[in-house]
């Protein structure tokens, strides 16, 4: 009777200890699956904010370029008078090197501003891969905006000089901010570079 006793008392003590051990594993699971899923929601926030941003950067810069395709500096000639043709560019006929300039990296900011803001759109990316598609795309975009911020940096200076004086002060202007995006570019790439060194370990 005794050891019946024993026996019966070490099954209830050990089925209790089993009941206690399972909650305390499911909710190290739970706690696990909860940080997971908050550290996803916190990546997908920070992707939706750069994402956020580059559109934002897309349309501003596509709108710039586009009233400036539509109005170049200069404006265009109002009659059909000396050789020159109603709504043709004044620049281009006055000077075509400098007009020449502006046309060409006018064009190419609103064209990478267009690819951007296709790039953006949600079914662009493929279902397959896709979190190795969307780093490449926000890569190519990234890319894409600064070749776009240029561009128009380079339409302006040639839009905008007119004598010595405004030409020297643009092209202090141009250099001061190529100097900062390389600035920015290094720094940037070598905290990415010291994440994924982090990150590895």
């Amino acid at each position: 009777v005794a050891a019946g006793l024993l026996l019966v008392f070490l099954l209830k003590r050990k089925l209790s200890n089993a009941v206690v051990a399972q909650p305390r594993e499911q909710n190290e699971e739970e706690r696990k699956k909860e940080a997971e899923e908050k550290n996803e929601d916190e990546e997908e926030a920070k992707k939706h904010a750069r994402r956020k941003y580059l559109m934002l950067l897309g349309i501003l810069v596509a709108s710039v370029a586009y009233q400036a395709g539509l109005e170049p500096p200069g404006g265009a000639w109002q009659n059909n008078d000396n050789g020159h043709e109603a709504g043709n560019p004044v620049m281009h006929d006055n000077r075509r090197p400098r007009y020449l300039a502006f046309f060409y990296s006018n064009s190419i900011s609103f064209v990478a501003s267009i690819v951007v803001i296709i790039m953006l759109l949600p079914q662009w990316l493929p279902k397959k891969k896709e979190g190795e598609w969307e780093k490449w795309s926000l890569r190519v975009m990234n890319w894409m905006i600064r070749l776009d911020l240029f561009a128009l940096l380079v339409a302006y200076a040639a839009g905008s000089n007119r004598g010595l004086k405004t030409s020297l002060y643009v092209v202090a202007l141009i250099f001061a901010v190529l100097g900062y995006f390389a600035i920015h570019t290094v720094l940037s790439t070598i905290k990415v570079a010291s994440n994924e060194v982090q990150s590895s370990i």
